[in-house]
């Protein structure tokens, strides 16, 4: 009996491996004909599980193009598809989503000429209004509350961020009170329709202390509150990103860096209403996260942390120094998880330079970023910390300081990173604490097996909707017995 149970135990797994070993599945998938030399895409994950495609089409010498728009659904089949009129040197330059509606934003060769285009998820109905903002020569960021525009855009005369408000029923545009200082920055912009309300978070610094300020404003542009949130005495709060909620609940989650403030020390915890973050429990160095070091190796982890606990307990400042770049707040049942890019910039020499008395130089000029890990944080609504994990990264760079990995909670409360590398993911699943130092790679997967990908450009992948993510880009692909063809693919990848 025990040896007919331990056959039937041994069948069972023989029979299971197969499918745990595929990974994740990627059960659909779609082929566009876009000419990669004509064709810029776009792909917007919305939020009632389709996606929006937009590519616009049009000749080098930016005379002519056209600007379409395409639905699809979970099963990646064509709901609506419509076109946009916009002048043809148009580029698209961000989103945002409010169920119903994804309002887009694109600019032109002329730095202050804009178009705003509101889209009707359920319709395909487009709306489009031009502006010639005056005051900024670039978008960084915006959100719509009530159909009013809220931009953080370039000051074109002092290349400072400001933050404008557009009425699209009077089309007024008017600057609205944020950024003091030569070295202040916005770190995030929510708006919160639930509440009525914009929240733009500022980090304020004179280059040796930082502060930060959550300014909120009607749907008007009225300025309803200000709170500023001080430092500790050896503690600059850096960047922080803002939660959703009326004021009572308001949290900040972010960091903060002690002499350099170029530099991260660890991550804090703090809700709005305070004035001064409170030194009990609400500050997480890096040292006390049981994952965040675990890209280095082992010898040199623990030789890392023994170093630094010495360097603490004699009264001497941290001598890690870490970049972070910020995602977006993910909000879970419980909680809340922030994750974060840690990066380094690449510089490389210059040509050297001989002036006429036959000196010559040699320059230091940015490359690029370079990052070593992601890390994320799993919070309670108090801001207490509940767990921390990480995720090497080999090889990724970015030419400009924009997100490399795409993050998502998953509906049992995992977490999943994925960055591209050509006919790849690569994607590191999180359950809370439990760090796994192995890199997972998924192959993209063509419509027949015996099909081969040739090339892969401009990759790119989004989380979608429950368990799945989005991955895209351009292919060239060769059948067996037939000639290449060059696609846009997007494969629906579940975890």
């Amino acid at each position: 009996m025990v040896l007919f149970r331990y056959l039937l135990t041994c069948i069972f797994i023989l029979l299971l491996f197969p499918v745990l070993a595929q990974g994740p599945a990627q059960p659909v998938r779609v082929e566009l004909p876009f000419d990669l030399e004509t064709t810029d895409v776009e792909v917007i994950a919305l939020p009632d599980s389709s996606l929006l495609v937009y590519y616009t089409t049009g000749n080098l010498w930016k005379t002519e193009a056209t600007f379409n728009f395409t639905k699809f659904n979970h099963q990646l089949e064509q709901l609506w598809s419509d076109t946009v009129n916009m002048p043809a040197d148009s580029y698209y330059i961000r989103h945002y989503t409010e169920a119903p509606y994804t309002y887009l934003v694109f600019g032109q060769d002329d730095l202050q000429e804009y178009t705003f285009v509101k889209l009707n998820h359920s319709t395909g109905q487009l709306q489009q209004k031009h502006y010639e903002l005056e005051p900024i020569d670039a978008i960084y960021e915006y959100n719509v509350l009530d159909d009013n525009y809220f931009v953080i855009g370039r000051n074109k005369k002092d290349q400072k961020p400001v933050l404008l408000h557009l009425n699209t029923r009077t089309n007024e545009i008017q600057l609205l009170p944020s950024v003091y200082g030569e070295e202040s920055t916005f770190s995030d912009l929510l708006a919160d329709p639930d509440h009525g309300r914009v929240d733009a978070v500022l980090s304020e610094s004179n280059g040796r202390i930082s502060r930060l300020q959550v300014k909120s404003f009607d749907a008007r542009g009225k300025l309803l509150r200000s709170h500023f949130i001080l430092q500790q005495e050896d503690k600059s709060l850096l960047n922080a990103e803002i939660t959703p909620g009326d004021s009572t609940q308001k949290m900040l989650f972010g960091t903060y860096g002690t002499r350099d403030l170029r530099y991260n020390q660890g991550f804090f915890t703090t809700p709005i209403t305070t004035t001064v973050v409170d030194e009990e429990g609400r500050f997480y160095s890096m040292l006390q996260l049981k994952n965040f070091f675990k890209y280095l190796k082992p010898r040199q982890e623990e030789r890392t942390r023994r170093r630094e606990a010495a360097r603490l307990k004699s009264g001497k400042s941290p001598r890690y120094r870490y970049r972070l770049l910020l995602h977006d707040l993910i909000d879970t049942p419980n909680g809340y998880i922030l994750a974060a890019e840690v990066y380094y910039p690449q510089y490389r020499s210059s040509n050297t330079n001989w002036g006429i008395d036959r000196s010559f130089s040699i320059g230091r000029q940015e490359e690029g970023y370079k990052r070593t890990h992601a890390v994320a944080l799993g919070f309670d609504k108090q801001g207490r910390l509940l767990w921390d994990n990480a995720f090497p990264l080999k090889d990724v760079v970015s030419y400009d300081l924009v997100y490399t990995v795409e993050v998502g909670r998953l509906p049992d409360g995992r977490v999943v990173m994925a960055y591209p590398r050509e006919e790849q993911i690569i994607y590191h699943v999180m359950d809370h604490n439990k760090f796994d130092e192995e890199e997972t790679e998924l192959d993209i997967l063509t419509y027949e097996e015996d099909e081969k990908i040739q090339d892969t450009i401009e990759p790119g992948i989004i989380r979608w909707y429950g368990n799945s993510f989005a991955a895209f880009g351009f292919q060239r692909i060769k059948p067996k017995s037939k000639s290449s063809r060059t696609v846009f693919y997007i494969n629906r990848i579940d975890f």
